[in-house]
Order: C-alpha cells, then structure tokens, then sequence
C-alpha cells in the first residue's frame, strides 16, 4: 500500500487538482490535508483574510475522487504538550521570501512536520510556484530522515498565464485579467536572457511590470534552483531560475520560471 500526499490550506483551484492526479496515478490511496496553518503567516491580517471554502473545497475533492479528507483543527497539529523540534534550514529561510515573511518557513518545516508525522506518505507532491516552499520541505526530510518522496508539480497556470493561487481570489477581476502581465514578462525575460546580461534582463522586465498601475515588486531575481544563491552571469549548461513576486492591488504573487 503506496500513500500519497497533497498537504494544502483549501481554497483549491486546478493547480491542486493536479497534484492530486499525480499522486493517484502513483499511489494506491492518496490523501489531501485542509489547514491553514497560522504559524506559516507573520502578518495576522494576512492569516484573517485568508480564504476558507470549506464546502466548496469538500466538493472539489469528492469529484478528483480524492480516497481521504484530512482536515485537522489546531489543536491536532499543535496540541497543548506539543514539543517545537529544532529545525535547521540551511538558511533557505534567511533568503528571497524569508526575508520578506520573517518566520514564514519555520511555519511551514513545522506543519509539514506534523501532517507528514500524522499521515506517513510515501510520495507527498508540491507544486512548483511555491518553488523556495519546495527546497525548505527536501531539507525538512534530509534532517529528520523523513522516508518520505517529494516530487514536484508544475506551475498551472489561468488562460491569461497567470499562475494559479489561492490568493489569486483576493484580485478583483479586472485585476486578474491584466496580471498576466507577470507571465509576459518572464517570457519576455526568458527570451532575452539569451543575448542580454542578467542586470539588463531584469532592468527590462522590472520596467515593462512598473508600467502597471498598483505593481509593486518586491523582488526579482535569477538563482541557482539548487540552492536560490543569486546569479549575475548565465553560464552556458548551468540551470537558472527566474523567481519573482510582485504586489499587486494588494495580493503578493509568485512566480518562477526555469531558463
């Protein structure tokens, strides 16, 4: 008996669904957690505003033909004698979006923690947008020797090429419809990475994203997808990672794309 696993915090959309298909084509039973988990999130406001469709989710879940709902309250993950491990991350949780949400990641080591320990998986599946989320968990399973297989969903992306997210429902329409003007421009910088220098690459792509009114970004880099260590020069055959999130009306959204 193979169990795989798809840990989320509900408001599912097709990117989770995906990896849920992955997993019941790998495994004999696949299980999917619900819990927003509140030690993932350094701004309270961020975790009240957090969306929970609850029923909506339970009936996504029923049409993938999911084998099992886990949907723990806080006082299954964190009970009241629940001991806080020592988690080193290798100072994952020092760069990029751990400089941005202080704490973020520990949340998230100690959670995935947990539900690996309730659920025991054997292949549990992330997807690639939370693509710095996907390094801390392999370092999560490396410390504590976790026999756990992580794999990696890619990016699903709306017609409009703006990768799918939960937050993506805090976006008023019109909103939505034009982010997809971070899609264009990783696509942009894709291509020009071919000729241009990575400075200049970013200086055009950072200029083609400040033309929207609302757009904040907060950072936008090329690293190494081993270790996110940033990159100035592309060095043929050396994989290259294009990471970006840009504030937008509001909404942090994330995004990569492998060069």
């Amino acid at each position: 008996m193979k169990i795989g696993f798809v840990a989320t915090m509900g408001a599912l959309h097709e990117g989770h669904i995906s990896l849920i298909e992955r997993s019941k084509l790998d495994n004999n039973m696949t299980v999917c957690s619900i819990f927003v988990n509140p030690r993932q999130f350094n701004d309270p406001k961020d975790l009240e505003k957090y969306p929970r469709p609850i029923e909506k989710d339970i009936e996504i879940l029923t049409n993938a033909q999911t084998d099992i709902l886990f949907l723990p309250g806080d006082q299954d993950i964190y009970p009241t004698n629940y001991y806080e491990p020592s988690i080193d991350l290798d100072g994952l949780d020092s760069l990029l979006e751990g400089t941005m949400r202080p704490g973020h990641f520990k949340g998230v080591a100690l959670v995935v923690k947990r539900l690996f320990d309730c659920v025991k998986p054997d292949r549990a599946y992330f997807g690639q947008k939370d693509y710095q989320q996907t390094l801390v968990i392999k370092q999560l399973v490396k410390q504590f020797n976790i026999p756990t297989q992580i794999l990696i969903g890619d990016i699903i992306r709306e017609e409009n090429g703006l990768a799918m997210s939960s937050r993506n429902n805090r976006l008023p329409s019109d909103k939505r419809v034009e982010a997809s003007f971070i899609y264009n421009a990783l696509l942009k910088m894709k291509e020009e990475l071919k000729t241009l220098s990575i400075p200049d690459a970013i200086d055009n792509a950072k200029s083609d994203i400040l033309q929207h009114a609302d757009a904040r970004i907060e950072y936008l880099v090329v690293a190494d997808p081993e270790n996110l260590s940033i990159m100035n020069i592309m060095t043929p055959g050396r994989p290259a990672l294009i990471l970006i999130v840009v504030n937008y009306g509001g909404v942090r959204l994330l995004d990569n794309m492998f060069v």
